[in-house]
């Protein structure tokens, strides 16, 4: 049965979120090294939490790109905010339950809400 599996997608959500929101914050306070490693972390916990699904390839793309973010000498917020939101935009493509379109709008909205301050 479907039913001993289910997901509390608020769960998952709120927990991704507030890692995101760790992630971007960490961002402003470490080097490229360290801000690259939290992201990885995250990537990790993302895919591990969910094995399939957007949040398992939201994951997967956290831990491609802080490769990307190790290699820069000086790393910029917005830039950092940019890779994310490229994420982001990929996952709406990729969510096939309201569920997950209700995640993917959530981790948006948590960018969205940094690049106003």
């Amino acid at each position: 049965m479907e039913n001993n599996q289910q997901v509390n997608w608020a769960n998952i959500g709120l927990r991704m979120v507030q890692g995101l929101t760790t992630t971007i914050d960490a961002v402003r306070q470490l080097d490229a090294q360290e801000a690259s490693l939290v992201m990885r972390l995250l990537g990790k916990t993302c895919s591990k939490m969910m094995k399939e699904g957007v949040g398992h390839q939201f994951g997967i793309a956290l831990i491609e790109t802080s490769a990307q973010l190790a290699m820069k000498e000086v790393l910029v917020v917005e830039d950092v905010l940019k890779i994310i939101s490229s994420i982001i935009g990929r996952l709406y493509f990729m969510a096939s339950t309201e569920e997950e379109k209700q995640l993917v709008a959530q981790l948006e909205e948590a960018v969205k809400n940094y690049q106003i301050i």
